[in-house]
């Protein structure tokens, strides 16, 4: 292919010609002299970038077609990662961890019965214990599975069916399927109101109608494409698009840096393998010195031989791995993290070269990742998330077999407590969030909402608590008295120590680094 000439080529109306490069050959377009001499630099395509943007322009398609010609690609590398790659692993099992935790998110309703909502919390708390089919599979067990699905497949899907041998008021239960299992039936294909297992009301895509699920069939070769309800369906994925009828893997970004890395980490220890394999070459300088034989011969470890006179001996230099191998694959793994907001110190599970201030503005950006993921899945007061409509579904149900439960109150509200990552130093962030409430720079509302805590929820917790050591007859605790039995800490006060300390490791690290290097 030809570049995009420099000067300008006049056609016969004094119109500049522009040269498009094609694969084809060249073809030439005719642009007013003012519209050719506005243009991105960045929409140029030249014999030096034309590699990189081949699939530019296709790229530039509804998602949904992308998703169709793509979807079981990226999966499928997805998931392969995840299986063998220790760093992608890694990733998924952090993410699961740090959005569930170990017992998963707790329920507090709040309305003006308070009959109403220790029924219902207590009602979600017993379902939630066991919410499939599988009485040892808790939900806490299914928030995760249902994270780990997002890096690996971008969405996740379970069905709401019934049993009848649960226990409790509730028999409401979820099954939990794959993505995989989403399939078009086949007399459906070219209908575009489907798209991947999923039938819309409209060609607009609005909303979804029915789910199309895969299920192995009685003869246990073929499977069988049945439709379910909508409503009897829980389908979640982060739209990336308008129209966006399925989710991608959010691991599509990092499958390649990931590819890199491994195949590059292959090579480096197979170079050093094979120079340190390699014990020795002699070799002479004077080509009427008799020629050795055998060629090779076994030489032992920490010993001394003698070679055949006028025959020398050379020892080859480690080379592999080279200095900048550790740099690089610290870039690398940046990339593979980064478009889950994931720091190379929390990929790494390495703070070594991290003090406080530095530690706790990494991990920043991944704890309002995984906040937002954590509000996405259980709902708030602006959005409606798939814990919120199961808590409604297991109370409709449950209406008529629990008295409490009967009379809904006008307004019910779901709060919902996440647990959150422990802070880098906890006795600092608690004397920086005591010197900004003391200072009013800051509110209690403010530095509740930071942990994931209303303002009414906290008031409730601490009248609860009070209520129970009184019931109790037990005496107050100091901090229920507004008595501060802890003295103050100054949150810099180590920060230049920390800094000396962190200083120093890392002149340790580079030394060391410097003596591998030259040995």
């Amino acid at each position: 292919m030809s570049d995009i000439r420099k000067s300008p080529i006049l056609n016969a109306s004094g119109d500049q010609m522009v040269v498009i490069s094609e694969s084809a050959g060249r073809r030439y377009e005719s642009l007013p002299s003012w519209l050719a001499s506005r243009h991105w630099e960045s929409a140029e395509t030249t014999r030096l970038n034309e590699a990189h943007w081949t699939y530019a322009e296709s790229s530039d398609r509804s998602i949904n077609e992308w998703l169709s010609d793509h979807l079981e690609t990226v999966r499928a590398r997805s998931i392969y990662e995840s299986r063998q790659n220790g760093d992608i692993s890694g990733i998924v099992q952090t993410l699961a961890d740090d959005v569930v935790g170990p017992d998963g998110p707790t329920l507090e309703v709040q309305s003006d019965n308070q009959a109403f909502n220790t029924a219902a919390e207590q009602l979600w708390k017993d379902w939630f214990a066991a919410p499939t089919f599988r009485p040892n599979f808790s939900g806490a067990s299914l928030l995760r599975l249902w994270i780990r699905n997002l890096p690996r497949c971008g969405e996740f899907i379970a069905q709401i069916a019934t049993d009848r041998r649960a226990d409790g008021p509730v028999k409401m239960r979820l099954r939990p399927k794959h993505p995989r299992k989403l399939a078009s039936p086949v007399d459906r294909t070219g209908d575009p109101r489907m798209i991947m297992g999923v039938e819309f009301e409209t060609v607009d895509l609005d909303r979804p109608s029915r789910y199309w699920i895969s299920r192995p069939s009685g003869d246990g070769y073929t499977t069988v494409v049945e439709p379910w309800p909508a409503d009897l369906v829980i389908h979640e994925f982060i739209m990336d698009e308008e129209e966006q009828a399925r989710g991608f893997p959010w691991l599509t970004p990092s499958l390649q840096p990931a590819a890199d890395l491994r195949d590059y980490d292959d090579q480096v220890q197979d170079a050093a393998r094979q120079m340190a394999d390699q014990a020795a070459l002699l070799y002479t300088e004077n080509p009427e010195e008799p020629w050795m034989s055998p060629e090779s011969s076994t030489v032992e470890r920490r010993t001394i031989k003698m070679a055949p006179p006028g025959w020398k001996p050379f020892v080859y230099n480690a080379t592999q791995p080279p200095v900048q191998y550790p740099d690089y694959r610290a870039e690398r793994q940046r990339q593979i993290g980064r478009p889950m907001s994931m720091p190379l110190m929390i990929m790494r599970l390495d703070a070594s070269r991290h003090n406080y201030s530095s530690a706790r503005f990494d991990g920043q950006g991944w704890a309002r990742f995984v906040q937002s993921i954590q509000l996405w899945l259980s709902g708030t007061d602006c959005s409606y998330g798939t814990l919120n409509r199961l808590v409604d579904l297991i109370l409709a149900e449950a209406r008529f077999a629990v008295p409490e439960l009967r009379n809904r109150p006008p307004r019910v509200r779901y709060q919902w407590t996440w647990p959150v990552r422990p802070h880098v130093d906890p006795q600092k962030e608690a004397a920086a969030a005591e010197k900004r409430l003391a200072t009013r720079q800051s509110s209690l509302t403010a530095e509740l909402a930071e942990r994931g805590i209303s303002i009414d929820t906290h008031i409730a917790t601490l009248v609860r608590e009070q209520e129970a050591f009184e019931a109790a007859g037990l005496p107050l605790p100091d901090y229920m008295q507004g008595q501060n039995s802890s003295p103050a800490v100054d949150p810099n006060a180590d920060d230049d120590e920390e800094d000396r300390i962190a200083a120093a490791n890392r002149m340790n690290d580079d030394t060391r680094s410097r003596q591998w290097t030259r040995t």
